[in-house]
């Protein structure tokens, strides 16, 4: 069965970039708005069908389940499949091991796949003509599990490094959507709009301008005010009790108001630790005027959350806060696991001069005076993170 199909033959425009997470972001705060979401990219990338999962561990409530342009016996039949899609993409070591910041082909993964025993292809893929996938990861940790994967019709050209690279800006987004996806009620959220359900959620959240005045806090996040440990609101200013945190959160809000779709680059959330020693992130949500019932000066939604995974390096959050040039981050990430200028040379494949011409502007920009600064700089924005991944 031929299913309706868009072949890509030009990478992705940055109008149509930020559209489509324009309406990650929408499904973000309205799971309603996922099936318009994945049918976006579906047709974008150039793909023949698309399915969205996400489920909280240890739990197993699914959250999201969607697909787009896959007939509905199909449908009802893949819950049923489990173990045998796991089988495919090589079972789950292999699927553990992904990279969280890479699609994965099916093809690639897995070139010596026998589809003729596979009862998940033999039933469901084969029928309708799909002969290879394209997944993208959401979640895989101790409180999620998700992914986005695109299957390729039998007739169209194989998937090509466009399609990754193109599906790969996407994956950051996707990603904070459903990190926040899985902080809040998602029942509710399907009961009634956005804002009228802020007041009931548990999690903490702020709804800020681009210079951090907050606009609204919900009753939890008022709490985390009152509490005095992490955040706190000084001249209707959000701001944090560590200067590195409340520097990382400016940026981050700052980026959102002027372009979300290079949000992904200042990373997904900000690390805290609370005083009882546990960790958490700041998790920053664009939200642009016209979505939701927002005041126009919202432009972003700051959601407060305990021992969640913020998808985020602290080399990005480094290189955010000093304004570091790509190159210059790179060294620092060498440096910051404890490398020494030659080695750094041998793994960047550059000159040992430049990085030390490099290293000299890192200790300029970060005001560390020798490498082992900029290694407990690292440590430092790093530590909240053990353990979470």
């Amino acid at each position: 069965m031929q299913q309706k199909q868009v072949v890509m033959r030009s990478p992705l425009s940055m109008e149509r970039l930020s559209e489509l997470i324009g309406l990650i972001y929408d499904a973000a705060i309205d799971p309603s708005r996922w099936s318009v979401a994945i049918e976006e990219m579906r047709i974008a990338l150039g793909f023949a069908t698309a399915a969205i999962r996400l489920q909280a561990l240890p739990s197993g409530e699914v959250l999201v389940n969607v697909t787009s342009n896959i007939p509905q016996p199909y449908v009802d039949q893949m819950n049923s499949y489990g173990a045998e899609v796991l089988e495919l993409w090589g079972g789950m070591a292999v699927v553990g091991s992904l990279p969280m910041d890479r699609p994965a082909v099916l093809s690639q993964l897995n070139p010596d796949l026998d589809t003729t025993t596979n009862r998940y292809f033999v039933e469901c893929g084969k029928p309708q003509g799909m002969i290879d996938s394209l997944a993208l990861p959401l979640a895989r940790d101790g409180r999620g599990l998700g992914s986005l994967a695109f299957s390729r019709h039998v007739g169209a050209a194989p998937i090509n490094d466009l399609q990754i690279e193109a599906a790969q800006l996407l994956i950051p987004h996707l990603q904070r959507a459903a990190t926040i996806n899985r902080l809040l009620d998602m029942a509710a959220i399907a009961r009634a709009t956005f804002q009228t359900v802020l007041d009931t959620l548990t999690a903490p959240i702020f709804l800020t301008t681009a210079d951090l005045q907050v606009v609204h806090a919900n009753p939890a996040a008022h709490a985390i005010v009152a509490g005095g440990e992490l955040l706190n609101i000084r001249n209707g200013v959000l701001v944090a009790n560590v200067s590195a945190v409340s520097s990382a959160l400016a940026v981050a809000v700052a980026q959102a108001a002027r372009d979300e779709g290079a949000l992904a680059r200042k990373g997904l959330g900000v690390p805290v630790r609370w005083q009882d020693d546990s960790a958490g992130a700041l998790h920053v949500l664009p939200l642009r005027p016209g979505r939701g019932s927002f005041d126009a000066s919202v432009v972003a939604a700051v959601f407060v959350a305990r021992a969640d995974t913020p998808f985020v390096a602290p080399t990005a959050l480094v290189a955010a806060l000093f304004g570091l040039t790509p190159a210059e981050a790179r060294v620092f990430e060498q440096i910051a696991v404890g490398r020494t200028v030659e080695e750094t040379s041998e793994v960047l494949n550059i000159g040992r001069s430049t990085v030390r011409t490099h290293l000299l502007r890192l200790f300029e920009k970060t005001g560390a005076r020798r490498q082992a600064e900029l290694v407990q700089l690292a440590a430092s924005l790093a530590a909240p993170l053990a353990g979470l991944a």
